[in-house]
This record gives structure tokens, C-alpha cells and sequence, in this order.
């Protein structure tokens, strides 16, 4: 089973950020900024023949959405 990337839009004291592995990757001035990156590097892992999913919080840090990019994981409830 291929190893999922995950990237997180995330706030911070001096805007927003997305992360993989506990690692930034990009800052952005903007909540949509940081979500649209977020998403264009899950698209881009899927089509580089992996597996994405970008994580999207909120303003307080809590998670608003989740989308995964190819093979979804088995359905639960949430």
C-alpha cells in the first residue's frame, strides 16, 4: 500500500502555512492562499502516482475539511 502525503493548511501568529510531515513547505499571507497550495500538492502527489490529502483547519486550528486524492480510505464514522 502506497504511503499517503498529507499537507495541512494551517494557521499561524503571522498568517497561514502548509505543512507535510511536520515540515513547512509554503506561507501564505491568506487562509485561501494556503488552502488552494494545500490542495494543488495533494492533486500533484496524486499524479505523480501517490496518494494526497489535504487537510484544512480553521482559523481557532480545529479541522474544517478533509480531501484525499486517489485510493480513499475505507469509510467510518466520523
Amino acid at each position: 500500500m502506497a504511503k499517503r502525503s498529507v499537507f495541512h493548511s494551517s494557521p499561524t501568529k503571522d498568517g497561514w502555512k502548509v505543512t507535510e510531515g511536520g515540515k513547512t513547505i509554503s506561507t501564505h499571507d491568506t487562509q485561501k492562499a494556503s488552502e488552494a497550495a494545500a490542495i494543488k500538492a495533494g492533486h500533484a502527489s496524486q499524479n505523480a502516482g501517490g496518494l494526497g490529502q489535504a487537510v484544512l483547519h480553521k482559523s481557532n486550528g480545529q479541522i474544517r475539511e478533509e480531501r484525499t486524492y486517489g485510493a480513499d480510505p475505507k469509510k467510518s464514522k466520523g
